[in-house]
């Protein structure tokens, strides 16, 4: 059963633990606590990793939220990856370089999410490989992380909070 009190102290304690700012979603849950509970419901999907490795779901991450957000979502993203345990350097040339250094293996996943979150063709050659590489369950923890980066962004967006999207300097 949904709890309103339980939810805003999560939102509390998210807020506190990554310094986010979560006003637009504690503004969703004072507005429309029904519309809150189908967001919250939709959390899982944005952290669900089963098979995937951490690095290749926060390269997917990083790579789209890149496209989606223009700051602090990226800078949330970067905090969990580097909590989750992702190297600092595969972090940084995500960020900072385009994956232009990143193994073989990573900058392929770079290269596929990043034609995939900005609506561009997936090259056969490189979905040829990527196919081989990795099973189909792998590929759907991908395509949950790709697709979960730009719900934030877009509720940010309808709900006049985009102005929180302000470019920012990002810490790695």
């Amino acid at each position: 059963m949904f709890d309103e009190k339980q939810s805003l102290e999560m939102l509390e304690g998210f807020q506190n633990h990554y310094n986010y700012d979560t006003t637009y979603m504690k503004e969703m849950l004072k507005a429309n606590p029904k519309a809150f509970e189908t967001f919250q419901n939709f959390l899982p999907m944005a952290s669900y990793k089963e098979k995937a490795s951490v690095e290749l779901i926060f390269i997917a991450k990083l790579t789209s939220m890149k496209n989606e957000d223009c700051g602090k979502c990226l800078q949330l993203n970067v905090d969990m990856a580097l909590e989750a345990g992702v190297d600092k350097e595969i972090v940084k040339e995500v960020v900072f370089n385009e994956g232009q250094n990143l193994p073989e293996q990573l900058k392929e996943i770079y290269d596929f999410s990043l034609a995939v979150s900005k609506k561009e063709e997936v090259p056969s050659f490189l979905y040829d490989k990527i196919s081989e590489k990795y099973s189909k369950d792998i590929l759907t923890e991908i395509a949950l992380a790709i697709a979960s980066t730009k719900v934030f962004p877009t509720i940010k967006r309808v709900l006049n909070d985009f102005h929180s999207c302000s470019v920012i300097q990002l810490k790695v």
